[in-house]
């Protein structure tokens, strides 16, 4: 495991122009006569196009978009007359820039069609998005959607060269290491999945409502938003729910996936930034992390999908820049867009991109330069996939952005309001928030959503984190030092400083925890490298060692932390969210057959906890908000019913037996503390 000194890097793949896109602009290439079928293909296309144009003309109407097709179609027609009308060696003495771009279009017809006909099938799903009224299922413009896509992508596949078996001698110790690093993470995270913890929260209870709406057909547009996720991300873990149960376990599932193929994702990214020795140790923290267990075994916010999402889409990125990739770039568009349809992190790494490329031209301007066309292909990929969801955002502003108007300190007018009442500049607040978001990482509890007594990090990988974003810093010229500062401080300022109270909310952030995880990465291995230079045997030896044992600390610090200390403590969620959870799963377990009852009020009452409607399947509960001072007689003869009280009104539980005699008694008990009484009359299940 020995590492490879980390430095300011230079192009280790070549620099010449790779045959994709990026070779539209470059030097004169004798132009051939395309063969009879590629020349009748694209007659066939033009013609295909033109009819289509003169469809919408004749029978939709439609100006606009028939002048759409007709313009597709003119300048396929205009490439196959210049295909056909110039000699070769005109073209060969063409000074403009356009006819060697005419030259490479009509020497590949096969992936301009690709790409014509992607065009084709993405404009028709707009078009049939502003379809008034809106139609009764969106199946269909989801799938004429994604064939668009999938065209695109197709115009750049090229068949790799690989020698698996050369690969598999070099690299079969790595790929069984990260292989047992993946089971790790897969069996921490799905082991008791819908147990620990015990209770639904009621952002879970909302989340799974929600999905079990797109299971039964209440929701049908799965490229739209609504409480801050896409609709996408519901119908996914419908599915997923279809596939395993409703419960807690089905609901939770998609997290704790997203939360496993993270692990592998991070190790390629940090390997191919660096070497083996910080992606083992980036990957290990990431595989036993207590903030990143947690929020993979719970869903709330999509913390842990923007993770995910976020680590391929940068692989993509960085290694299309690097290898001149077309290909690789439009990958890393298909992951970014793929985001958009997962929760609001994608609008953070949308927005960076062009701020990392801008900055990429000051630093390494021959790189930008030469990815030119590829970057164009990137951004085309990125506008077919978000075309239904801008759609959405324009017809919806307001719930598009409804988390963000909810906690954004300046949207909610949150920062004015605070410098009026302690009297200090909103620049000045905003610094303490900015502050206060960077110190989520190793120093604030990790409160929001988990009421852990820890911040994200532990106390060992929190001091490892200050060493490895320092020499980040450092070198952060080098366009790899470059994207993952990028990384961290956007996920800082606009999921941290720029929302209310970041102290708080750690989760917010998670989409920087990779980069977090690979800053300790780099940190140990620097460290390691600085105190023991010698490549001797008992240095090589010394060196895995202290690998191996920081890995093995942090192991058991935060696993136990979790599962030990964290996990039996009762301490997911206040009070009341944990009392409705238990009285949602109860009323669940007894059935709609049963009337439902609820001795709670002034402290809880029905219908502020979404976690109860989801764990009963919606069965109602009547509240019982004036105490009972003598027997009352709730059920009718012959019903059955079931009965909840507070500890503070468990008295009136004499009554209620007294009227409705012949019932069972259960306490509830939360950490050896009374949470309810519950008394059932009647049948036992549903």
């Amino acid at each position: 495991m020995d590492s490879v000194p980390v430095s300011p890097v230079t192009d280790q793949t070549t620099d010449t122009p790779s045959t994709e896109l990026v070779s539209l602009a470059g030097g004169a290439q004798p132009v051939q006569d395309v063969n009879s079928r590629a020349n009748l293909a694209m007659a066939l296309a033009a013609l295909a196009l033109a009819l289509i144009g003169q469809f919408y003309f004749k029978n939709l109407k439609s100006i606009l978009d028939g002048f759409v097709f007709f313009g597709a179609a003119m300048i396929l027609f205009v490439i196959l007359a210049n295909s056909r009308e110039r000699s070769a060696a005109a073209d060969q003495q063409a000074a403009g820039w356009w006819e060697r771009i005419f030259a490479r279009l009509r020497s590949e017809p096969i992936r301009v069609a690709l790409i014509v006909l992607s065009f084709v099938l993405v404009f028709t799903a707009f078009r049939l998005l502003k379809t008034q009224p809106p139609p009764k299922s969106y199946w269909d413009v989801f799938y004429v959607w994604v064939a668009g896509i999938a065209c695109f992508i197709a115009a750049f596949v090229h068949r790799p060269r690989v020698d698996l078996l050369a690969w598999w001698r070099i690299y079969r110790w790595e790929l069984l290491g990260v292989i047992v690093l993946t089971a790790t993470a897969a069996a921490l995270r799905l082991v008791e999945l819908g147990r620990v913890p015990n209770i639904v929260s009621g952002d879970e209870g909302r989340i799974g409502l929600l999905a079990l709406s797109a299971l039964n057909g209440e929701i049908n547009n799965m490229m739209a938003t609504t409480f801050g996720h896409s609709t996408l991300y519901l119908f996914i873990i419908a599915a997923l729910m279809k596939l395993s149960d409703i419960g807690p376990y089905g609901l939770r599932l998609t997290s704790a996936l997203a939360g496993a193929l993270t692990v592998p994702a991070l190790y390629v990214l940090t390997r191919h930034m660096f070497n083996v020795r910080t992606a083992f140790v980036a990957a290990a923290l990431l595989t036993v992390s207590h903030l990143h267990l947690h929020f993979s075994r719970i869903v709330v916010a999509g913390g842990i999908q923007d993770a995910l999402f976020a680590t391929i889409a940068f692989y993509f990125l960085l290694t299309g820049l690097e290898k001149r990739s077309t290909l690789r770039l439009v990958l890393s568009a298909l992951v970014m867009g793929s985001h958009v349809y997962i929760y609001m992190g994608a609008r953070l790494v949308i927005l960076l991109i062009p701020v990392y490329i801008l900055a990429l031209l000051l630093v390494e301007p021959k790189t930008v330069k030469e990815n030119a066309l590829n970057l164009v292909a990137f951004a085309v990929m990125l506008a077919i996939l978000i075309v239904p969801m801008g759609v959405w955002a324009l017809d919806h502003p307001a719930d598009f952005m409804a988390r963000a108007n909810q906690v954004g300190v300046f949207q909610s007018g949150w920062i004015a309001s605070e410098a009026v009442k302690l009297n200090q500049t909103q620049q000045h607040i905003f610094l303490n928030l900015l502050l206060q978001a960077f110190l989520t990482v190793n120093f604030y509890p990790a409160t929001g959503f988990y009421n852990s007594s820890l911040p994200m990090l532990d106390f060992l990988s929190g001091a490892i984190f200050m060493l490895g974003i320092a020499y980040s810093l450092y070198h952060v010229f080098d366009r790899r030092h470059l994207l993952l500062q990028g990384w961290f401080w956007s996920g800082v300022v606009v999921g941290g400083a720029l929302v209310v109270l970041p102290a708080i909310a750690a989760y917010r952030i998670l989409i920087v925890f990779p980069a977090v995880c690979v800053f300790v990465g780099l940190g140990l291995d620097r460290l390691i490298e600085f105190a023991l230079p010698s490549r001797t045997a008992l240095n090589r030896l010394l060196k895995v060692g202290l690998t191996l044992a920081f890995i093995a600390v942090v192991s058991v610090t935060n696993v136990r932390a979790y599962f030990t200390d964290y996990g039996p403590s009762c301490s997911y969620e206040d009070w009341g969210t944990r009392f409705a959870s238990y009285m949602g799963e109860s009323l669940g377990k007894a059935g709609p057959a049963h009337k439902a009852y609820l001795f709670g009020y002034p402290r809880i009452w029905y219908g502020i906890h979404p976690s109860v409607d989801y764990l009963s399947g919606r069965i109602p509960i009547t509240d019982i908000k004036e105490p009972l001072k003598a027997p009352t007689s709730l059920l009718k003869a012959g019903e059955s019913g079931i009965f909840f009280f507070t500890p503070e009104r468990e008295k009136e539980l004499t009554f209620i037996q007294q009227a409705h005699p012949g019932g069972q008694v259960r306490r509830i008990y939360d950490c050896k503390q009374l949470m309810l009484t519950i008394y059932q009359v009647g049948r036992t299940g549903s």
